[in-house]
């Protein structure tokens, strides 16, 4: 079942990369899989809940119907991708952040990491201040150019989207 969902995932973001033409990806206090999260959240589960790296049994990793494993999909991600990491996080470990970084690093050479110190879950954006708007600025003048004008609607389409996350 686990690897039907992973594959399932993996299809169909590589669809939506594709059929919308994604030329980049912004990753910003992300965590590697609800799995993952479900120890962090309630770490008296740790023992038994958890992805890959997690220690024990897992028993009840069959409770989690939608693991939404980035950390399994990353590494595949072929577009630049910017990580902005809020150091203060309260809610997705830091280390999620890095740990996608690192996978996704491994055949990504296009990959970017930045560290905000006092960045926290839902804050990154503005404890980062003109930091974080010019890091994502660079990243989209490098990764994603605006088009001119004269150029073919089909052409300002190819390069032009950008996913969130």
């Amino acid at each position: 079942m686990m690897s039907f969902l992973s594959s399932h995932i993996r299809h169909v973001i590589s669809w939506f990369i594709y059929a919308f033409q994604v030329a980049a990806l912004i990753l910003e206090n992300t965590f590697t899989s609800i799995l993952d999260m479900a120890g962090v959240l309630m770490p008296f589960l740790k023992w038994f809940i958890g992805g890959p790296g997690s220690k024990g049994p897992k028993i009840l990793n069959f409770l989690v119907r939608s693991p939404w494993s980035t950390i399994a999909i990353v590494g595949q991600i072929e577009q630049p991708i910017l990580f902005l990491s809020g150091l203060q996080d309260e809610m997705v470990p830091p280390s999620h952040m890095q740990m996608l970084y690192a996978k996704a690093a491994v055949r990504n050479r296009q990959c970017d990491f930045v560290e905000f110190p006092t960045g926290t879950h839902m804050d990154t954006w503005e404890t980062g201040g003109d930091h974080y708007w010019k890091t994502i600025l660079q990243f989209l003048e490098q990764h994603a150019p605006e088009n001119k004008e004269n150029e073919s609607s089909q052409s300002q389409n190819e390069n032009s989207n950008i996913l969130f996350s």
